[in-house]
């Protein structure tokens, strides 16, 4: 048997403005992508820095050696 409501059910969706939870939830995929893709084109980009190879990518575990550099003795000019 069918039941039947007497009326619709209001519900009220907390917000901020025009954003409420479940938008926000769905943007949530399309933010991740974006930062990662920013985050590389920084990495990229400035890859070739003195500063930031010394102050973030010397200290990555296990590829941070790539970027030090220790030239031979002998390459050195005196």
């Amino acid at each position: 048997m069918v039941s039947y409501v007497r009326g619709p059910a209001y519900k009220a969706l907390s917000h901020f403005g025009k954003l409420n939870p479940p938008l926000v939830r769905s943007y949530i995929p399309d933010l991740i992508f974006w930062g990662a893709a920013a985050g590389a084109g920084v990495a990229t980009f400035t890859e070739g820095w003195p500063l930031f190879q010394q102050t973030f990518y010397e200290k990555i575990p296990f590829f941070g050696q790539h970027w030090i550099h220790n030239p031979d003795p002998e390459d050195v000019p005196v």
